[in-house]
């Protein structure tokens, strides 16, 4: 009842909570006095967002992001034009379950933020969900016997085994697939699962939500091809995962996690994906390179994140409706198809970047970074879009040492860097001169130089730019 000032909605609420006392005996009161709290969200989506919650183990920390990742794709927050409105969306949602005690922060942290239910709030949408919608909840209870054939039962609408890691097995060889028609989501991550029986899947049509993340398992029965309403498939952290079977059917998928898996290739029938929004390929260390023609044909494609899997600038430069990119491009050539496509659009982008070789930063301070390894670095052919924050180069090939190093760059629009606030710049030996006059970003907060032993100035004084500028069109006149 937070925030209702009104005597006749305190007078109604009043009269609920009476007819409730009177319709149930003793030992049902607390959880009918919880229940009214679930009853006033109103919103039976936003009552089913609540619910969710209760999936998780008890006293498990949530991370909200993840949270509002299943929400959307489980169709709870409705589809807008760009994934910051549905998150944003998602944050709206989520607060009003903070603001009316149903959900607690549990920690605060730079990127965001995690929430748990209390134990009482998780029994009481347990008691909910023990009649309509039908929950299986066993999370975190470190069963060691996977459910038997009448604990799948047919009325089922998600079913929760998290967090049992020794479990090992989910459908014993014995007993038939379960028979689940009306079930949409299944989470089975860190359950120790070592391989799942090849018709697992078979009954389980309407299934949106499948998250098998940090298990064992080296291979996934084909009977997941078959899933056409599968909406989110998530395999992060199955580090032995090696084979995953055609995806041509998935027609619907918006959601793909392979992140930190075995794979040495992508995915048969990635093409066809065509309402995929987030695909995440990041730390699976065999995979070097995306094939072309692949990326390109994922138009609904909003957040890309491949780690150092090798992308090609072409590939990334006409999906418009990307919202953050994080991966490694072959060289500055890629990197200015993108840097130009950003600056044709008009809504912002996140982007973090590597460039040549594979990364050495490990930590960042912002979602607009981009790192240069091993590259060639010449006058005027290498663009940096104009919001950049962080920027990291080591290594790079520098062919004029007379030129200050950022007469290198091009900016997609006037500002000098003026968004930049982290530099980093290691191993080159031939550059004497980072900035002119001119060319100072004026908000930089940081800026850390090491193993450069030629350098001589930070900022170059008028007479060196003026000799600069003599040298290089002295050049281009000789050439």
């Amino acid at each position: 009842m937070r925030g209702i000032d009104d005597l006749f909605e305190w007078r109604n609420a009043l009269n609920e909570l009476s007819v409730y006392k009177k319709s149930v005996g003793l030992e049902d009161e607390v959880f009918r006095q919880l229940q009214f709290s679930h009853d006033r969200l109103k919103d039976p989506k936003i009552q089913q967002c609540f619910l969710s919650c209760a999936l998780y183990p008890e006293d498990f920390s949530i991370r909200e992001r993840v949270l509002i990742r299943f929400w959307i794709a489980e169709g709870l927050v409705e589809e807008m034009d760009s994934r910051q409105e549905e998150f944003d969306r998602g944050c709206t949602i989520m607060n009003r379950f903070l603001n009316n005690c149903l959900l607690e922060v549990s920690t605060l942290i730079k990127y965001g933020r995690h929430v748990k239910m209390h134990d009482l709030e998780r029994e009481m949408a347990l008691h909910i969900t023990s009649v309509k919608p039908r929950f299986f909840v066993k999370a975190g209870m470190r069963l060691t016997n996977p459910p038997d054939e009448q604990e799948w039962s047919k009325d089922l609408e998600k079913v929760s085994l998290m967090g049992n890691w020794e479990l090992e097995i989910v459908c014993p060889l014995e007993m038939p697939p379960p028979k689940c028609p009306m079930l949409t989501t299944l989470l089975l991550s860190d359950c120790g699962i070592m391989s799942i029986p090849d018709g697992f899947f078979n009954h389980m049509p309407r299934l949106k939500i499948l998250d098998l993340s940090k298990n064992p398992i080296t291979s996934l029965p084909d009977s997941i091809s078959n899933l056409k309403f599968l909406a989110r498939l998530s395999l992060y952290h199955c580090l032995n995962l090696k084979k995953v079977p055609s995806l041509s059917n998935l027609q619907v998928l918006k959601e793909l996690v392979l992140e930190a898996t075995d794979i040495k290739s992508v995915p048969h029938g990635m093409k066809n994906m065509l309402s995929l929004k987030y695909l995440n390929l990041s730390w699976s260390w065999n995979l070097i390179v995306i094939p072309n023609g692949i990326l390109s044909s994922l138009s609904c494609l909003q957040e890309l994140i491949v780690g150092d899997t090798l992308i090609r600038g072409e590939e990334v430069h006409g999906l418009n409706k990307l919202e953050f990119l994080e991966g490694r491009f072959y060289d500055v050539h890629d990197l200015n198809m993108y840097v130009q496509a950003l600056h044709d659009r008009e809504e912002p982008c996140e982007y973090q970047i590597r460039v040549g070789e594979r990364g050495w930063v490990v930590t960042f301070n912002s979602r607009k970074y981009i790192e240069l390894c091993g590259c060639n670095i010449y006058s005027n052919q290498s663009m940096l879009p104009r919001d950049i924050k962080e920027l990291y180069i080591k290594n790079c090939y520098f062919d004029c040492s007379e030129e200050h190093l950022f007469s290198r760059f091009i900016q997609v629009s006037l500002g000098n860097f003026s968004s930049l606030k982290f530099l980093q710049i290691s191993d080159y030996r031939n550059v004497k001169k980072l900035f002119s006059p001119n060319c100072v970003p004026l908000h930089l907060q940081q800026l850390r130089v090491w193993n450069c032993d030629e350098l001589e100035e930070i900022i170059a004084s008028e007479r060196e730019c003026w000799k600069a500028e003599w040298l290089r069109w002295n050049f281009v006149y000789q050439t």
